[in-house]
């Protein structure tokens, strides 16, 4: 980030040129996940262009399913009035969902319909003694995450967060 202060219509063009482009050239997989996403037996990818690069330094030269089901669901940009810098614009963002998760309202009809569909989507891939390892983002993730426990999928653990090269574990039951 490179530290100007923004007003909300500049972040939204920001976070919209975010979207549009990958990931930075030097930005590498941790070892550990290298090494799932070779036990894989299927590599998975939202279709914005920084999941399939990050699927693309997964998987090398092997088979990418990619699909629109997985795409971020965007967090609004707070209403706020003012010129402020993007880490404090991404504050103020995560403190409002953070506050929707908390209320329960952190998703909307169509992005519950959409996750009920993604996952019946990742079932083809799922059945049996498989792997399958999906690059998608974190607010998407959080409530994939929250469907397929709800469906009896066990968590195993987590790695980072919702940090760039985070992964969350899950094992169907």
């Amino acid at each position: 980030m490179d530290g100007r202060w923004r007003d909300r219509a500049e972040v939204a063009r920001w976070l919209d040129s975010r979207d549009a482009v990958g990931i930075e050239l030097l930005s590498q997989p941790p070892s550990r996940l290298s090494r799932l996403a070779g036990k894989a037996t299927h590599l998975i990818a939202s279709d914005l262009p920084r999941a399939i690069e990050s699927a693309q330094r997964l998987a090398n030269g092997r088979q990418i399913h990619v699909s629109p089901l997985l795409r971020e669901i965007p967090l609004p940009i707070p209403n706020v009035s003012g010129r402020f810098p993007l880490w404090m614009w991404g504050t103020l963002i995560h403190l409002r969902w953070s506050y929707r998760i908390a209320r329960g309202t952190d998703a909307s009809s169509s992005d519950v319909a959409r996750v009920a569909s993604a996952v019946e989507w990742l079932a083809q891939f799922t059945s049996g003694e498989t792997l399958a390892l999906v690059v998608t983002h974190g607010v998407f993730r959080r409530l994939l995450a929250k469907e397929v426990v709800r469906m009896g999928w066990r968590s195993d653990g987590r790695h980072g967060g919702y940090a760039p090269w985070s992964s969350w574990h899950f094992t169907v039951r």
